[in-house]
């Protein structure tokens, strides 16, 4: 095939700078070859060969465009394969494909099984005398991640008129969405622009998809349920790229905590084993990575729940449930000692109870845990905030709004041809220092965010829902600090650069934070030695951590390199640190920590 020009432009919603720099690792590790950053687009039209392009495609190209320091990345290539430039990138909004007529038969054979609601094919322009021919390609996530906008859209938003029942509600409601996609589909591939439209009165999907939006975060089920230090569905997509594993090759995650770095791996046809210590973030992991619903059986389900409750939590059945109150009452008094989350909780326990009791009676085990862990979420809600309104209103609202996220992708998928269950997921209750239940070298890829250095609660603001649920595992469990405390008699040798940590905070005569660390340190040592013996040669190893941690050291604010703690422990355990990325937070993300590094190891 001849030389092939490759124009990827950046979503023109990035949050921050440092994420048009991270999409350049992304398009080198799909494309397997180095790329050119490209400052101003426009610019191209004066060199070969988008100076031979017709206006038509100038036109689509130099359309919503980032305004930022980079538009977008180019390549040339001798081969390239297009499904995978159509399912794997994350930061990209449109891909280009620019090549002399004599390629047409190879890509036309390439796009064959392709749905022509990704791609467009253009003629024109003259390259020694042969013709050009201009694919736009239409990433996959682009598509998913404008789901959330189609719901916002008047057919769906707006309650349906005099409808007799809940099955008669939702079809109105579904029907919406397949005309919302229709017209999604239609404004993408004229790449129409809708100037803003303020205030009341959107009703066009480019009222909502051409100005960036937080929503545009939210593809698929990543925001099930809330989570401390859950990761950003695009990031997540785009270390998997990073790792260059290929469909049906299996990567693990360690510290799966919820599940975000591992969600879209099946959708990507990859295989995915989560690690997670927490029956609360397996149960979340479990159900965020398994699009494979029945929907009439779970609009079914629904619908049947939604006919059978009483707002009031009060009906015949309710009077059974009056001992289990009590019950988790004094439960939740013991363990959260009368704190602000049980006060919050606790004018809704009837409600919360009840509809907890009402789930458990549906008999499809999958559709149950969707259902509680929606329940869940909401009583975290509740319990993090005093809130007035009706519990399982709020509730139906968010089973409501989920099921028809759900509906929205599966049917999007259903006409882009797409599988969503490409790969398939395990999620593991165990420890990631011990993880013999897998083969040596059986692994294609690792990626994942461990704790923090700073013992963070990961189920403090989840207690109230993780007694109400039953998983006392967790609450055995306790904080972090408590886990790490296991690790203290390990007799292992830390780098130098762990070991000036740990007497840094000694000699500051902080030695409770000194043990603290010290035994994370043999934690994730040992953590990196069992990576090491499962991945195969001359594979990855991604993990994003903070760049640094700001500690008050002898009265001082003292800044800690924590990505260099972290990489001599890697490097220890034999991997080689092959690159180190930048990552820059926004402001609705930001913590204590402003900027993470992503740790690229190979074996």
């Amino acid at each position: 095939m001849e030389e092939i020009t490759i124009l990827a432009k950046v979503k023109f919603d990035l949050r921050d700078p440092d994420e048009a720099y991270f999409a350049q690792n992304e398009i080198e590790a799909i494309l397997d070859t180095e790329t050119k950053p490209i400052k101003t687009i426009a610019a191209l039209f004066k060199h070969y060969p988008f100076s031979e392009l017709e206006e038509d495609v100038i036109h689509l190209i130099t359309r919503h465009l980032y305004l930022g320091e980079i538009q977008g990345y180019m390549a040339r290539v001798d081969f390239i394969d297009i499904n995978k430039l159509m399912t794997r990138p994350a930061f990209f909004r449109e891909i280009y494909v620019i090549a002399s007529s004599t390629t047409e038969r190879e890509m036309n054979k390439m796009l064959s099984s392709i749905s022509d609601n990704l791609y467009q094919v253009f003629k024109g322009g003259k390259s020694n005398e042969k013709e050009i021919i201009t694919i736009r390609l239409i990433p996959v996530q682009t598509l998913f991640e404008y789901v959330t906008d189609v719901k916002k859209l008047p057919a769906v938003a707006i309650t349906p008129k005099n409808y007799k029942n809940w099955k008669e509600y939702f079809t109105e409601k579904e029907y919406g969405i397949e005309k919302g996609l229709e017209e999604l589909f239609s404004h993408i591939k004229n790449n129409y622009y809708r100037a803003p439209h303020l205030g009341l009165g959107k009703k066009h999907i480019g009222d909502f998809i051409d100005w960036a939006s937080t929503d545009l975060r939210k593809p698929f089920l990543h925001y099930l349920h809330k989570y401390k230090g859950k990761g950003d569905p695009r990031i997540s997509r785009a270390l998997i790229n990073l790792l260059k594993v290929d469909k049906g090759e299996t990567i693990l995650d360690p510290f799966a905590g919820s599940g975000a770095f591992i969600a879209d791996a099946p959708t990507m046809g990859i295989n995915a084993i989560g690690v997670e210590i927490l029956e609360i973030g397996k149960t979340i992991s479990e159900v965020k990575c398994d699009l494979n619903y029945d929907l009439q059986r779970l609009k079914d389900e629904i619908t049947n729940l939604f006919s059978n409750i009483n707002y009031s939590g009060q009906d015949l059945y309710s009077f059974n449930i009056k001992g289990e109150i009590e019950q988790v009452k004094k439960k939740l008094l013991n363990l959260t000692e009368e704190n602000r989350f049980f006060t919050n909780i606790l004018p809704h326990l009837q409600k919360v109870i009840y509809l907890k009791d009402k789930i458990e009676q549906i008999h499809d085990d999958k559709i149950k845990k969707f259902l509680l862990l929606l329940l869940s979420q909401k009583i975290v809600e509740f319990s993090e905030k005093r809130r007035s309104n009706n519990f399982i209103l709020s509730f139906q609202n968010y089973v409501e709004d989920r099921y028809l996220t759900l509906y929205a992708t599966l049917k999007l998928a259903e006409k882009l041809n797409i599988k969503l269950t490409d790969g398939d997921v395990k999620i593991i209750k165990a420890d990631s220092t011990k993880m013999d239940f897998l083969k040596e070298e059986s692994i294609d890829g690792i990626l994942t965010s461990p704790p923090y250095f700073d013992a963070l609660d990961y189920i403090g603001n989840n207690k109230v829902s993780i007694i109400i649920l039953g998983f006392d595992d967790d609450l055995n469990f306790g904080s972090t600090k408590e886990y790490y405390t296991k690790f203290q008699e390990c007799d292992l040798n830390l780098p130098e650069s762990s070991l000036n940590l740990i007497n840094l905070l000694k000699k500051s005569k902080r030695s409770m934070k000194a043990q603290i660390v010290e035994n994370y340190l043999k934690m994730m040592k040992l953590s990196f030695r069992e990576c090491y013996r499962v991945l195969k040669k001359e594979k990855f190893y991604a993990m994003v951590v903070s760049k640094y941690h700001t500690w008050i050291i002898n009265g001082k604010e003292q800044r800690i390199e924590t990505s260099k703690v972290l990489a001599d422990l890697g490097i220890s355990e034999g991997f080689k640190l092959a690159r180190i990325i930048q990552h820059g937070l926004s402001k609705a993300d930001k913590g204590k920590i402003n900027v993470e590094d992503i740790l690229l190891f190979q074996k």
